[in-house]
């Protein structure tokens, strides 16, 4: 158990540092760059969810996972298939969209060494139990983001820190990092996030070297236990549903900024990033938790009440501090600058907490190898946010609101809508997952089944 805390505390301290570097630069921009730099940066890390195909999982969950040619296999398709990905992207979609192309370039970048790389890079340190290395890694991206926040607002941050405690008056040159340094501070922080992560990731890589295991993997490929170059069906035919389940997780989050951003103005759908980035940092604590036990989860009930205990004891009472405090320090730091943070703060806290619930029925049901429940559950989740946010974006637009501020329909304001959605997808996959936990017979035939 406490291997386990201490895994998942180092990708929740990781996040946690990303998510307040990512709101030092919101303090330090105006909303519509800040707004600008989230869509590009969501729509480059859903380009990544699709890229690596599961195929980090696959490496976790694999006997071939600690192989260094499993590694290089599963990273060549991922990569160039998301190099591809974002070419198409970038000359077909993203001007339509109104998104920098430099700007996406360099969240294309970061997103494929964290999103593809690092993912599969930490997966093969884990699946060798190197878990000192992966909480090493974890650090180094968070501190990647860091220095790149501190390239491009740090001076400005600290006089606007000195300003707020001390309540002196400074120029705009000192006070904003364009006067600082002449730069645009988002694309000079995308562009050292970028960099700075492709090292790390690199760096990963050689972490990961393991000659004995590559060894063993040689041997066995010179049998011919595996001759292909590429992963072979069944690992795709895994990764397809790995990724089917990452798509669904990725819907309740991180699409809802794109969804804001076909729906609303730019400054509001910075308020959406603000608040999904804080609230994704808390996303990791029972997300690496499941990582972390799902190597582990068939070697008896034992190891999957370790694991409920753990996450219910610790995401409930994070989710009720953030619920509380979080909208009124969020109003604060950022000087009310963006509008109706504390309302979706608060929504998102509830989402949140409902997740906990959630997830830990989706992990019985996945250790009881009820899958297709689980699924079709996550399916019905997914259906609901992704249509009710292209529904209220449509609805929005049809009312005529040129400028992307938010509509009514029948005195009703559509952004309240908005919020609503996801709070009520998460609480139909609770009934549903609830609905669909098997009796303690059935429990114990599923579990003593091959």
């Amino acid at each position: 158990m406490s291997e386990a805390l201490i895994f998942s505390l180092f990708n929740l301290m990781a996040r946690g540092l990303s998510s307040a570097a990512g709101l030092l630069l919101a303090r330090a921009v105006a909303p519509e760059a800040f707004g600008e730099y989230a869509l590009a940066l969501n729509y480059a890390v859903l380009l990544g969810v699709l890229a690596r195909m599961g195929g980090n999982e696959v490496l976790l969950v694999t006997e071939d996972g600690a192989s260094g040619a499993a590694l290089r296999r599963w990273m060549g398709v991922g990569i160039g298939l998301y190099a591809l990905l974002a070419i198409a992207f970038a000359v077909g979609i993203a001007p339509l969209l109104g998104l920098s192309a430099f700007i996406f370039a360099f969240c294309a970048l970061r997103a494929g060494a964290e999103q593809v790389g690092l993912q599969m890079v930490n997966s093969r340190l884990q699946r060798q139990e190197r878990l000192g290395r992966v909480n090493l890694m974890t650090v180094l991206i968070s501190l990647a983001v860091a220095i790149a926040v501190a390239c491009a607002a740090g001076p400005a941050l600290y006089h606007q820190g000195v300003a707020l405690l001390t309540g002196a008056e400074f120029s705009a040159e000192l006070t904003t990092p364009s006067g600082m340094f002449g730069l645009a501070p988002v694309a000079t922080f995308v562009m050292v996030g970028a960099l700075a992560l492709v090292i790390v990731m690199l760096l990963g890589m050689w972490l990961s070297h393991d000659a004995a295991a590559d060894a063993r993997a040689a041997a066995a490929s010179r049998d011919g236990a595996s001759s292909s170059r590429l992963p072979s069906k069944a690992d795709f035919a895994r990764g397809r549903g790995f990724l089917y389940n990452n798509l669904m997780s990725f819907a309740y989050l991180q699409a809802w900024v794109i969804l804001a951003g076909l729906a609303f103005a730019p400054a509001q759908v910075a308020s959406v990033s603000v608040v999904t980035s804080i609230v994704f940092a808390l996303y990791v604590f029972p997300t690496s938790l499941y990582r972390y036990y799902l190597p582990k989860l068939t070697q008896g009930d034992g190891r999957l009440n370790e694991y409920l205990i753990i996450a219910s004891g610790f995401a409930l009472p994070v989710a009720g501090g953030l619920a509380l405090v979080a909208p009124w320090l969020a109003e604060h730091f950022l000087s009310g600058a963006y509008p109706r943070l504390t309302m979706t703060l608060r929504a998102f806290a509830l989402v949140y907490l409902v997740h906990a619930f959630v997830t830990c029925a989706f992990t019985r049901l996945a250790a009881l190898r009820l899958n297709g429940k689980r699924l079709l559950c996550q399916s019905t989740g997914a259906i609901l946010v992704v249509g009710g946010g292209l529904s209220i974006a449509a609805l929005n637009h049809s009312l005529g609101n040129a400028s992307g501020e938010s509509g009514s329909l029948l005195g009703i304001d559509l952004y309240h809508l908005f919020l609503c959605v996801p709070v009520t997808a998460e609480l139909v996959m609770l009934a549903m997952a609830i609905l669909f936990q098997p009796a303690r017979q059935q429990e114990a035939a599923a579990t003593a089944s091959p």
